[in-house]
Parts: structure tokens; C-alpha cells; sequence
């Protein structure tokens, strides 16, 4: 085997200055690319935060999409008809309109409820199990209208999986397409209402609740896993919260559940039913209704 030269001062020198020159110009290469990198990635980070900034003004801005049939006033409103608590038809808002507050006039000879809820809070499930039954049987009976508003108070609750305008948006599905079901919906969220410590139901879920509650009619389930009425949620959950509120003298929603009887707010317990129930009776002097001067 041929013995292997060695290299002279001068070579290695030259040796180790082509590899310092080929080091440095991968270096500068890997430099550059890192560069048009940063570039790019800052000019993608720009159209992002443009394109968030513009959607949030476009979502500030546009019109709320177009209401549920039967909650024109922002609520339900059910009467008494042939010994049922029946809801009071009314055409749907179209998008951006203003709701159409009920007229007591409509109702002069009856005590009027109205009810402020969301359907994640837990203190509107104590007075919804305590109260709703004989709510529903002082509209059945003639005696009171109810009028239900659902709002979107918590929407931070629930691990932050928007369970409370999900669930009212399936209230407004059903007030739309059977509204025969509402008061039965109703009644079903609350008495399985899920803790706000955790997570809410999933649409899935809660399409399975209205059924296990007798809805029937096949128009819910899409309404209900498309949020056909979400804005609508927020905008009426903003009136809500902003006001003023109709027929009373209530400047806004602070609080869920917001309950008026008459225009007047009820303050007592919410697990007494003889104490709601004294409250709305106390309406009912002088010409059956009370004191009918709430302000509009």
C-alpha cells in the first residue's frame, strides 16, 4: 500500500480555510432561509390579526339574523285556551329588527308573568321546579299569562363551551317549529341542568333531551346542531342586559331569574311556591288584576 503523502504548512492552511468557507457559507444560507421564514411568517401573523380585527367588527356590527317564529316580544307567551296553556302565535323578527313588546291591553283581565332565564343557572332551576307546575296551571286556568324570555347570562360558565346560549338557542327551535313542547323542554332542562363547574351538554345531548321531552317534529334537530337562532340569542340576550325592559319599571336584567308579575319584580323565595303564589294573587284585587300602572 502506497505510503499516504502528508501535507505541507501551507496545505493544511488552505485545507482550513476552504473548510471555514464552506462552514460560513452554509451558515449564511441557513441564515437567509431563516430570514424569508420570519418574513413570511410575520406577514401571515399580519393578514391573521387583520382578518380577526375585521371579523370581530363584522360581527360588532351586522345585523342579528332573523328570530324565531313566536318570540316576536324576544319571549313566549302563553295563554290560557280550552284549559291549556297555549302559545300566543307571532311572526318572526326579521334580521336587525327591533323585538315587538307584548301589549297589556291584549291581556287586561289576566295577571301577567314574565320570566328572565337561562337555562345554565342554577337559581332559575330552583324556581322553575318549584313554580313552573302551578305557574302552568294559573295560564291553563285563565288566571295568568307567561311570558318566557331566554337569555345567555352565563356564557362564560360551563368550561367555556357556550352551554347556555346553546340550550337557549334549542328553546328558540322549539318556540319556532313545536311550540306545543316549549314548557315540557323547559321543565326538562332544568331538572337535568349539568353543573356549572363543568361542561354543558353537547348539541348532540341536548337533542336528545328535547326528545326525551316529546319533541317529535324533525326541523329541531337541524335547528339545534346548526344554531339556527344564535344571534339572535345574543342580541335579544343584549337588550335583556341593556334594556329598557317592556311593561315595567325594571330598567334591565341584573340577574337571572329576572320574575315580574305585573311589571313588578318578585323578590321572595325561590323554593316557597305559597310565596310566589300569594305574590301573584296579590294581583288579582280590584278588578281581578291589581295595580296595572308599570310603565312602559
Amino acid at each position: 500500500m502506497a505510503q499516504q503523502q502528508k501535507l505541507t504548512r501551507d496545505q493544511k492552511r488552505e485545507l482550513a480555510r476552504e473548510m471555514a468557507r464552506a462552514e460560513r457559507e452554509k451558515r449564511l444560507k441557513s441564515q437567509a432561509r431563516n430570514r424569508i421564514l420570519i418574513r413570511v411568517g410575520a406577514t401571515v401573523g399580519v393578514i391573521a390579526l387583520l382578518a380577526a380585527v375585521g371579523g370581530g367588527i363584522w360581527l360588532a356590527t351586522r345585523p342579528a339574523g332573523p328570530g324565531p317564529v313566536n318570540m316576536a316580544s324576544d319571549g313566549v307567551v302563553f295563554q290560557g285556551v280550552d284549559g291549556e296553556a297555549t302559545v300566543v302565535e307571532t311572526r318572526a323578527l326579521e334580521s336587525g329588527e327591533n323585538p315587538i313588546p307584548t301589549d297589556p291591553s291584549d291581556f287586561d283581565d289576566v295577571v301577567r308573568i314574565v320570566t328572565y332565564l337561562d337555562f345554565g343557572c342554577p337559581y332559575c332551576a330552583q324556581f322553575e321546579t318549584t313554580n313552573a307546575a302551578q305557574i302552568e296551571e294559573l295560564v291553563a286556568d285563565g288566571v295568568a299569562t307567561l311570558e318566557v324570555h331566554p337569555i345567555n347570562l352565563l356564557k362564560n360558565a360551563f368550561l367555556g363551551d357556550r352551554y347556555s346560549a346553546r340550550s337557549a338557542n334549542a328553546s328558540a327551535c322549539v318556540a319556532a317549529y313545536e311550540p306545543s313542547k316549549f314548557l315540557d323542554v323547559s321543565a326538562a332542562f332544568f331538572a337535568q341542568q349539568p353543573a356549572e363547574s363543568g361542561n354543558g351538554f353537547t348539541n348532540r345531548e341536548i337533542v336528545d333531551l328535547v326528545k326525551g321531552a316529546g319533541v317529535t317534529e324533525s326541523r329541531v334537530e337541524g335547528c339545534i346542531t346548526g344554531e339556527e337562532f344564535k344571534d339572535w340569542v345574543e342580541a335579544a340576550t343584549l337588550r335583556a342586559l341593556t334594556g329598557p325592559l317592556p311593561n315595567t319599571k325594571e330598567a334591565r336584567v341584573t340577574g337571572t331569574p329576572t320574575i315580574l308579575v305585573n311589571g313588578e319584580r318578585y323578590v321572595g323565595s325561590l323554593t316557597n311556591p305559597a310565596e310566589f303564589r300569594a305574590f301573584v294573587e296579590s294581583f288579582r284585587t280590584d278588578s281581578g288584576t291589581g295595580d296595572d300602572s308599570a310603565e312602559e
